[in-house]
């Protein structure tokens, strides 16, 4: 496993366990709607992971695009929800917004190190988001997309 995919795994791990849970599965209107945001969220974030492993910084700002694109939808899904629970999400959701938004405007840096940073910042303030949302509902970083859990493993 590279160091990345390491450490992209430690702090989804860290990030899930320090916040505490508000909401569970079946207080929620729209938990399909939900758990589809999360699973984009997450998988853009391992894109912006991958454009920089492979040093295709110019790609990121697509990527922040897709990003900004999952967020509305969350936010959107979130407008049948409870204001106590959009109250607390938006902060969390709005610092992961900047946070992509910060490593794409890095990326016409090509500074590999300073990409790296910006990007453990931003899976912080995903997973930040995440912690918001039951277990059930939350993407598993270890699964990739359109492939189900378990599989090749």
């Amino acid at each position: 496993m590279s160091y990345s995919r390491k450490l992209l795994v430690l702090v989804a791990s860290l990030g899930i366990a320090v916040t505490a849970m508000t909401a569970k599965a079946a207080d929620l209107n729209s938990p399909d709607q939900i758990k589809t945001c999360l699973r984009i969220l997450m998988q853009v974030t391992n894109d912006f992971d991958r454009q920089i492993t492979h040093q295709n910084y110019a790609r990121l700002t697509h990527e922040n695009m897709e990003f900004m694109e999952g967020a509305e939808a969350l936010r959107n899904a979130l407008a049948n929800e409870s204001a106590d629970l959009r109250a607390e999400v938006e902060p969390a959701l709005q610092k992961a917004v900047d946070a992509a938004q910060h490593v794409a405007d890095m990326s016409s840096t090509n500074d590999d190190k300073k990409l790296r940073m910006g990007h453990g910042e931003m899976v912080k303030a995903v997973n930040a988001v995440f912690a918001y949302f039951p277990e059930d509902l939350r993407p598993d970083p270890n699964v990739a997309p359109g492939r189900p859990p378990g599989f090749g493993r």
